[in-house]
């Protein structure tokens, strides 16, 4: 449990101002806004001038370590999740279909379905050609690059969420 800050308010002898002074001031001076020097009174003395709200002392109000891993696990969350999405886009096709159509469009309806039928019943084991080879090499890298990026994303999320909640809160002085 944190140890609360007390903060004793001392009036101004000149102005009656309330100046705000802390135990660690006791027995020095402060200057008042009004530019008079007012003597802090001993520690044991102290304790007879009204307190301000008690402050959690030790509270950080700035960036911790937990809220750099929030933002981090964020970051690259998204940019892992839209790099995996780009590169698992389906690529283009080894078969340009304009002139599978326009071969198509060229033949009678006859010379069609005779061609459609012997492909049917041939089993021609042929080895795929370069550019159908290259698409398929890229098609493994990208589906295991895409994998892979999701899984970072996901790792990503993880620990935003990890850090979330080890967060520490602040607590209330009892």
């Amino acid at each position: 449990m944190a140890a609360a800050k007390r903060i004793f308010l001392l009036p101004c002898a000149g102005c009656q101002q309330v100046i705000e002074v802390v135990a660690g001031q006791a027995g020095g001076q402060v200057v008042c806004g009004c530019g008079r020097p007012n003597d802090v009174p001993k520690l044991r003395e102290l304790g007879g001038l009204p307190l301000k709200s008690a402050v959690p002392a030790g509270v950080e109000r700035g960036w911790g370590l937990s809220q750099a891993l929030m933002l981090a696990g964020l970051f690259s969350c998204l940019l892992a999740a839209a790099a995996g999405w780009w590169i698992g886009a389906v690529p283009e096709s080894a078969v340009d279909p304009a002139i599978t159509r326009a071969n198509i469009d060229r033949g009678t309806d006859r010379q069609l379905y005779e061609s459609l039928v012997n492909l049917a019943a041939a089993s021609v084991d042929r080895p795929p050609l370069p550019e159908e080879m290259q698409l398929q090499r890229r098609e493994r890298f990208a589906t295991g690059m895409s994998r892979t990026l999701y899984a970072l994303a996901g790792l990503g999320a993880l620990v935003a969420v990890v850090a979330a909640l080890l967060r520490p809160s602040p607590r209330e002085p009892s």
